[in-house]
């Protein structure tokens, strides 16, 4: 999984970084699990325990990893208030335009990734939810909640750390313009066709295909939301 560092001392610890960074986005190393000793990262490198320790420490101030003195480095889990100046802002007058204008950018290349980089787990996961949601198709309060879900699912399956992280803030700012979406007729069966479209072309790694049904839908649900006052 680590590979030998072979780099000008200065650049050295962001290497060090990438390949932690890269290991933790593909999910070889995965939320709360142990990272190998700081020595043994040194010997895995092939570098100092000095540079080492500088890369954790770069990481650890990113919320990235968790340094538990005794016990080892470990892959931080994933919460939105990593990201706090974000999240505890307040959004009250934010637009459903404004929102959903950032969605269609971020969630659109989401889908796009997730088609190109999507392994089986992934796919496991989205079809979980598709079919939960299906079972629970009379329960508006399930279906909100499998649709939250199911777009952090994508995030995840891009497989990149830095979007969860947005997207995670992203669907709590969301969740007043979400509730009651699945009380409008139609809107749940729209949505649940939509997410289902967007799995198959995620399953047949088809990265324009997932970017248009994923921009499909966010334009479907906006249209929807705004018609109905702002309730979905």
């Amino acid at each position: 999984m680590f590979k030998p560092i072979f780099e000008e001392r200065s650049s050295m610890s962001e290497r060090i970084i990438s390949q932690i960074m890269d290991a933790i986005v593909k999910g070889e190393v995965k939320p709360g699990e142990r990272l190998p000793t700081e020595r043994d990262l040194a010997t895995l490198f092939q570098v100092s325990r000095t540079v080492v320790r500088d890369a954790i420490k770069t990481l650890a101030g990113r919320n990235i990893l968790h340094v538990k003195h005794g016990k080892g480095i470990f892959v931080a889990n994933i919460q939105p208030t990593d990201i706090e100046s974000f999240s505890q802002a307040n959004w009250e007058d934010a637009a459903v335009h404004d929102l959903f204008e950032i969605r269609k950018v971020l969630e659109t290349e989401a889908a796009a990734w997730a088609a190109e980089r999507r392994q089986a787990h992934h796919l496991e996961k989205l079809e979980w939810i598709i079919q939960d949601a299906k079972a629970h198709s009379d329960e508006p309060e399930v279906l909100d909640e499998r649709d939250a879900q199911f777009h952090m699912a994508i995030a995840e399956a891009s497989c990149n750390l830095v979007l969860v992280k947005i997207m995670l803030s992203l669907l709590d700012l969301l969740a007043k313009s979400r509730q009651g979406s699945y009380s409008i007729p139609g809107r749940s069966l729209e949505s649940l066709q939509d997410h289902e479209l967007i799995i198959e072309a995620i399953r047949e790694q088809d990265r324009e295909l997932a970017r248009q049904r994923m921009l499909q839908h966010l334009e479907g649900v906006e249209q929807t939301v705004s018609k109905h006052g702002n309730k979905g």
